[in-house]
């Protein structure tokens, strides 16, 4: 029977046997003091205490009949020497047997080194000696100490208790199968080091990116926890950048500023961390030398030798590379290569939620700045319409959000007139509501100076077309009331005609030119109508006309025309109420798209 850890070529030769045990090697096993310091594991009792390897020694010595000794790596005994009674009363009989059998050097003690990651830190000696059958209870003991199966165990030990050269193959069978099986349980003491050394690590490090407060701090205090925990001389994070196909340093621990400015790292030109972004973890032995290396003279000045280079991978999708960086030539063990793996793991999502709170924070800053700007633009609107003798005015304004396009105006003139503007700007949101502040005032300053209304509207679209871009413009109605003459002098700018009721018919107020905005020589006309008592004058947007039903229907100019001579012996308020009310009954729950502004005039006198 071979040893499960031999080497497959390796002959029992007798009493100076050794075993050579074939593994991958590690440089050397650490643990981390308070989640930073590294130290080295050296000695056997270091994984293994004295009691439980002298524990193991008895219970062999017992079971095997045998005297049996556990050395360290200098052949100073580490436990007490173990005699088994057996082996005491059968010693002359066994030496007299070996004498007349011709079997010299059968009671030679056999030694077999135990090897724990590549590195020899004892070994154990025994003095076989032929023995009556052993109790199962007693095996079954020893096998659970070893962490063996029993019937591997007694096949051995059976094996031991023969004749001659039989003896010696199970002698030294049995003395691999032991030595592998203290090795065993030091790499299993190690696994669970490592184990602990790793939570530990994590649970500190998951302790201080919790306490960070925003992005740079989380991103700040993964290099420097990184560079702590793996004992490294530097460590840097960089993002990726989709857009411009790039890693951007976002975070650095211990790098110069000159080795910051080296030069950007390009995707394509990056092979290293074009692997890294695949799941990889990659090694640099020497960036000096190393051909994947783009920058070997700064790294050289900056006097850093090898990199260990992981992404940062968040939901199976690569956010970032997670560099370190040793002063010196350093071969990575695969303890510190699991390590680094499981904080970027970890890291990673707490760059990700980091990223979310900073762009909830940043939109809480928004809303409450578009909320300051819903309420100046709610200012700008007015309160109510003027009280005006012969004349009944209400308007009503609903934006489809707390800012809008739409809005309306009226203007008094030294108690003699009045100014009406109802417009439409492109668009929605805080450009749109911008835009109309802009046209609001515009038509304030003009209609202040200029008494051509024709003149006014044609320098507001010079001005617009001048301020704007190609894609935005505004749909503006604008008249001017004369209350002592009873007069309506209005121009259209591209918007909706306003519509008159005049004995149960309807006619458009469509006089004017086409949007403000799009071409600075447009030349506009003017209407003055002549009002009469019982006129009504219905200004709006097409927020109205445009309302949309679950069907895709739309409210349409047909029905508004409908709704207006149901309901144009109402007041002017009832008259925009009521049009609400019935688009509103017509999209149902359909969520409306567009502002929605009405103007109602009827003349009473």
């Amino acid at each position: 029977m071979t040893p499960s850890n031999a080497a497959p070529d390796q002959k029992a030769t007798g009493a100076d046997t050794t075993v050579e045990m074939v593994r991958t090697k590690v440089p050397g096993e650490y643990a981390v003091d308070s989640g930073v310091t590294l130290e080295p594991f050296t000695r056997l009792t270091d994984y293994i205490d004295a009691a439980t390897l002298q524990d193991i020694q008895d219970s062999l010595a017992s079971v095997a009949r045998v005297k049996a000794t556990i050395l360290d790596d200098r052949g100073v005994p580490l436990t007490h020497t173990t005699v088994s009674k057996r082996f005491q009363t059968r010693s002359a009989a066994i030496a007299a047997s070996h004498s007349a059998k011709g079997d010299a050097g059968m009671d030679q003690p056999f030694s077999a080194p135990i090897v724990v990651t590549g590195r020899k830190l004892g070994s154990i000696v025994i003095e076989p000696a032929k023995a009556a059958p052993v109790r199962a209870a007693a095996i079954n003991e020893l096998a659970g100490k070893l962490q063996l199966p029993a019937a591997q165990v007694r096949t051995i030990i059976d094996a031991v208790n023969q004749e001659s050269l039989m003896q010696r193959t199970a002698s030294v069978q049995f003395l691999y199968l032991l030595a592998n099986a203290i090795s065993r349980l030091c790499e299993q003491e190690i696994q669970l080091r490592r184990r602990i050394v790793e939570l530990s690590t994590l649970f500190n490090i998951s302790n201080m990116l919790t306490e960070a407060r925003g992005l740079q701090q989380t991103l700040d205090r993964v290099t420097f926890s990184v560079a702590q925990a793996l004992n490294v001389k530097a460590c840097s994070l960089r993002l990726l950048d989709d857009l411009r196909d790039e890693l951007v340093i976002k975070s650095v621990y211990n790098l110069s500023e000159a080795y910051l400015r080296k030069g950007p790292i390009m995707l394509q030109q990056s092979g290293i961390d074009r692997e890294a972004l695949e799941g990889k973890v990659v090694y640099i032995p020497d960036m000096t030398t190393d051909s994947r290396i783009i920058y070997h003279d700064d790294g050289r000045r900056e006097g850093i030798v090898s990199v260990l280079c992981t992404a940062l991978i968040y939901k199976n999708r690569p956010i970032g590379v997670l560099r370190v960086y040793s002063a010196e030539r350093k071969e990575f063990s695969d303890f510190e290569v699991k390590l680094l793996q499981s904080i970027s793991g970890q890291a990673a999502a707490a760059i990700e939620n980091a990223r979310l709170q900073q762009e909830t924070m940043d939109k809480e800053r928004l809303q409450r700045q578009v909320q300051i700007a819903a309420e100046v633009q709610r200012r700008m609107i007015p309160a109510g319409a003027p009280q005006v003798p012969g004349f009944d005015i209400s308007a009503l304004y609903a934006p489809c959000f707390e800012l809008g396009g739409d809005f309306y105006d009226f203007i008094e003139f030294d108690g003699i007139s009045l100014g009406i503007t109802v417009a439409d700007v492109v668009g929605k949101g805080l450009p749109a509501s911008l835009l109309m502040a802009s046209v609001r005032a515009a038509i304030r300053a003009y209609a202040n100076d200029i008494y051509d209304l024709d003149e006014i509207i044609a320098r507001v679209n010079r001005a617009m077309v001048a301020d704007t871009r190609s894609n935005e413009f505004v749909t503006l109605w604008y008249g001017t009331l004369n209350y002592a003459r009873r007069q309506l002098t209005y121009c259209t700018a591209g918007h909706d005609p306003a519509l008159l009721v005049r004995d149960g018919k309807i006619r458009e107020l469509a006089t004017g030119g086409m949007v403000l905005g799009v071409d600075a020589a447009e030349r506009y006309n003017k209407e003055v109508l002549q009002l009469q008592t019982g006129d009504l004058i219905f200004i709006y947007t097409d927020g109205l006309s445009d309302a949309v039903n679950f069907s895709g229907e739309k409210f349409g100019k047909t029905r508004v025309r409908e709704t207006l001579l149901r309901y144009r012996d109402f007041t002017a308020e009832q008259i925009c109420q009521n049009m609400i009310w019935e688009t509103r009954r017509f999209v149902g729950l359909n969520r409306r798209t567009d502002d929605t502004t009405l103007v109602a005039l009827r003349v009473t006198e």
